[in-house]
């Protein structure tokens, strides 16, 4: 103890000699008369000497008072000056120091070591377009220094000159020999070129990194998630594969195992969304009443509808409101034809929903009925059909949806007038035009069948003015020019339905009809056509049978 309180008395001794000293020097400055300069007491040596020792010293308030009185005699001191400049930044007086080195480097313009001072003055001050234009000078004339070059990129990124930050960052690499430095340059040299869309240089940086830090975290999420970006998805897989062999922390575990998951849902390979899901679930922080509930979704895809069915069927025990999870439920009863199931789990949400979820439910049970009267449809048992769409209309009588379906009901019944005035009321109520085409459609067929050849011509017209490229509605077309022997306008119909839906094989062995007559080659090519993707085509067969029989004779 008593050696350390020597030790204090002795460096507070030589503190006040050197501050006497200095005082006394200043005394001399201040009191000699005569010419400017000839009464100094110390040589310039000396007063640089005394400067650099106390600015050495971080005395900066002194070499600023030395300093000042000195050059007030000696103005032309330009070392000295300098240090003043430097003392003035230290002390974060920075228009003083911008002034100092001014007035150095229009004596000195290439002193780096004062412009360097300047750029860091201007840099404090927020003056950046001068701090850029101070070190772009520094960088051009010592383009090995590993301080500017980082400064002078730094200030571009600040600057949003991304392109210009990139490539100083790419220099300031090349001169670092520090791996540590060299993986931090690369992170953000992999950012910049995400930031500018150039995302092969930005793979490769992130690569560099790697090369050092392979197993860092937060470099494989970015890598993984620019693989995501781009759409390659079975490398962003391949990632976060290889990322599970070293990442441990919660956190990260997490994210890896939720993106790997929805990765394979937009990959569309359901078994292994499962599989990563049933991981997910062990996984702390994991919302296992959602990952359960994605499980039963992803069966469902898979047509596993039983399984999916059974996880929904718990899941929707274990929640206390449940509304959503029922919905899912109902929907799955409804993809396995199970209507009755899917009725009864409506019908117990409606007894606790509130007004928005009934309005919900009354909407999914018309349609609940529109799917249930379309099912019966199919088995031709068109009563119970047409009653399920009346038990529709109890839930939303606005749904055109099951006015067509009355429509087609009646069409597959021959009653076309019926027919008829269904699809008007579901033209009349389809406010969104969501289904006009095939509404039109439906329209144009059933006044075919009655006969009525200016109301089928008017709803094909319609039809055609809001949708010139529907390829069902250019066939009937076609077929109405042919009947009225128009071969021109026909063949033009035809065409153009074939352009819009090359799988229309009726339209093109009717067009293979208007071809016989003047291109019969032609004809063949398309009759090939239909058999190709229809063998059974036995009108197209029996063509094609007798062009090629003519040819002989």
């Amino acid at each position: 103890m008593a050696d350390t309180n020597i030790i204090i008395i002795i460096v507070a001794f030589v503190v006040a000699i050197g501050a006497i000293y200095i005082l006394y020097s200043i005394i001399l400055f201040q009191g000699g008369s005569g010419k400017k300069g000839d009464e100094l007491q110390l040589s310039t040596k000396n007063i640089l000497d005394q400067v650099e020792v106390l600015f050495d010293k971080k005395e900066y308030a002194l070499v600023q008072l030395l300093a000042t009185k000195y050059l007030d005699r000696v103005p032309s001191h330009i070392d000295v000056r300098i240090y003043l400049a430097k003392a003035y930044f230290e002390d974060r007086k920075y228009n003083q120091a911008i002034k100092q080195c001014l007035t150095v480097l229009k004596k000195r313009p290439d002193d780096l070591e004062t412009r360097k001072v300047l750029g860091s003055c201007y840099i404090r001050k927020q003056a950046t377009t001068k701090a850029i234009k101070e070190y772009e000078y520094l960088f051009e004339h010592s383009k090995n220094d590993k301080d500017i070059t980082r400064t002078l990129a730094e200030l571009y990124r600040e600057t949003d000159q991304l392109y210009s930050s990139i490539s100083i960052y790419e220099v300031l690499s090349d001169l670092l020999d520090i791996e540590d430095e060299v993986a931090d340059v690369q992170s953000i040299l992999a950012e910049l070129n995400e930031q500018v869309k150039d995302y092969p240089a930005a793979f490769e940086a992130y690569k560099r990194r790697l090369g050092i830090y392979p197993n860092d975290v937060d470099t494989n999420r970015k890598l993984t998630e620019l693989y995501i970006k781009i759409k390659n998805y079975p490398v962003a897989i391949e990632t976060l594969l290889y990322m599970l062999t070293f990442v441990t922390d919660g956190k990260n575990l997490l994210w890896v195992y939720e993106t790997l998951v929805s990765l394979y849902v937009e990959s569309e390979d359901y078994e292994k969304a499962i599989e990563y899901s049933e991981k997910l679930l062990d996984i702390q922080g994991s919302d296992k009443f959602k990952v359960r509930n994605d499980i039963a979704a992803y069966n469902i895809k898979l047509n596993r509808l039983g399984e999916g069915i059974a996880i929904l069927e718990d899941l929707a025990m274990m929640s206390q409101n449940g509304f959503d999870v029922t919905l899912e439920l109902a929907d799955a009863y409804i993809h396995q034809k199970e209507y009755q199931k899917a009725l009864e789990r409506y019908t117990l949400l409606l007894d606790k929903a509130t007004p928005r979820e009934a309005k919900t439910v009354n909407l999914l049970l018309c349609e609940l009925y529109i799917k249930w009267a379309v099912d019966m449809s199919e088995q031709n048992k068109f009563d119970e059909s047409f009653e399920y769409l009346k038990n529709a209309t109890q839930y939303n009588t606005l749904n055109p949806e099951i006015y067509y379906n009355v429509a087609k009901n009646n069409y597959k019944k021959k009653d076309f007038t019926a027919c008829v005035e269904a699809i008007n009321k579901a033209l009349e109520y389809d406010k969104q035009n969501e289904y006009k085409s095939k509404y039109l459609l439906m329209l144009s067929e059933a006044h075919h069948q009655l006969g009525n050849f200016f109301e089928e011509k008017k709803a094909l017209t319609d039809l055609l003015k809001y949708d010139d490229k529907n390829p069902e509605g250019l066939y009937r077309v076609g077929l109405m020019y042919t009947a009225q022997h128009d071969i021109k306008n026909a063949e033009d119909a035809f065409k153009r339905a074939i352009l819009y839906n090359p799988e229309l094989i009726q339209a093109k062995y009717n067009l293979a009809l208007l071809y016989e007559s003047n291109n019969r080659d032609k004809a063949k090519e398309l009759y090939m056509e239909v058999l190709e993707q229809d063998p059974t085509f036995e009108e197209a067969k029996n063509a094609l049978a007798d062009l090629s029989t003519s040819d002989f004779f």
